[in-house]
């Protein structure tokens, strides 16, 4: 079936099942329906919702770019079971990601519909098969909101069968470096200063900590034995807005992860800038933990694009 018929056919009226984006609340699953269109290229019906805690948290009047790139992460795992052969149960860490706004007002809220749209996803990522399968990959994913392609992402991962995972776990944890545990969890920084209005979803500590709140219904959806990627790059992204000063948009993100951040150690951010208050800013940025560095980010933050009615 030729590819704009098969985007017709994708159905909004339901998301897929819970299991297979890896959540456990049915308000946490942003995909809608899927579509092979041929050999490592799949098609996804992708929408968030208006009311949504976190992603409808902000300041602007555009749809936050970050609540795409979770659907289309959401829209990868789908794809790994219905199509590729992934078990339920398999362990997906991300490693490298990229992502690029293509068109701003392509994400412009109108205050009356959600963000949804087409996701045309390629993958490399073959049929697996077998109890000790440990397969890479990488994907290609662009965005379409009604005609305007708003958002790439680019990236690529491991899956892991559950037992290689849980050893691989139960090794690192053996063998981490230690360091004492602060009694104190640092304050938040001021909503404003990273885009939200509720303080519950400010990631970052005033002096560039990530704060790790298991409470959070969003970001901890589900038990984790690792601090979740989604969060990670929400700090980034927020670090990223408190190193600038100024309340730019998200114009693209590349991020590198060489280690998982463990729930029961501090988390800190440093950083390099370049920031313009007319033209937006390039924020280099790392995540240390117990005296190693385990994640690495560049920001680029662009001035949101002035409403074409004014």
């Amino acid at each position: 079936m030729p590819e704009e018929l098969l985007t017709s056919t994708l159905s909004f009226e339901q998301t897929v099942p819970c299991s297979l984006a890896h959540r456990r609340c049915l308000g946490e699953v942003f995909v809608a329906d899927t579509a092979a269109v041929g050999p490592g290229e799949y098609l996804a019906a992708i929408q968030i919702p208006r009311a949504h805690s976190l992603w409808s948290d902000r300041r602007t009047d555009f749809h936050d770019p970050l609540a795409a790139v979770e659907a289309i992460r959401q829209a990868m795992t789908v794809l790994g079971h219905r199509y590729l052969g992934l078990p339920l149960g398999t362990a997906l860490s991300l490693q490298r990601m990229t992502a690029e706004i293509e068109d701003h007002s392509a994400l412009r809220d109108t205050g009356t519909t959600p963000l949804e749209g087409i996701v045309r996803i390629r993958t490399d990522l073959g049929s697996v098969s077998g109890p000790g399968y440990l397969a890479d990959h990488s994907f290609d994913a662009t965005l379409t909101v009604g005609a305007v392609p708003a958002l790439t992402v680019r990236g690529g991962g491991i899956a892991f069968p559950p037992e290689t995972y849980a050893e691989f776990r139960d090794h690192q944890r053996r063998n981490r470096p230690e360091q004492a545990v602060p009694t104190e969890t640092p304050a938040p920084a001021a909503p404003d200063r990273v885009g939200r209005r509720d303080a519950r979803n400010v990631v970052v500590g005033g002096d560039l900590e990530l704060l790790v709140d298991r409470r959070h219904p969003s970001f901890f959806d589900h038990p984790y034995d690792h601090v979740p990627g989604p969060l990670i790059v929400e700090g980034f992204r927020q670090a990223a807005l408190v190193a600038a000063g100024e309340p730019f948009a998200l114009g693209s993100l590349e991020a590198t992860f060489t280690g998982f951040a463990e729930l029961d150690g501090p988390l800190t951010f440093t950083y390099r800038v370049e920031a313009d208050p007319d033209f937006g800013a390039d924020v280099e940025l790392a995540l240390s933990q117990f005296g190693v560095r385990i994640a690495d980010c560049r920001i680029e933050l662009t001035p949101y694009p002035s409403d074409p009615k004014n």
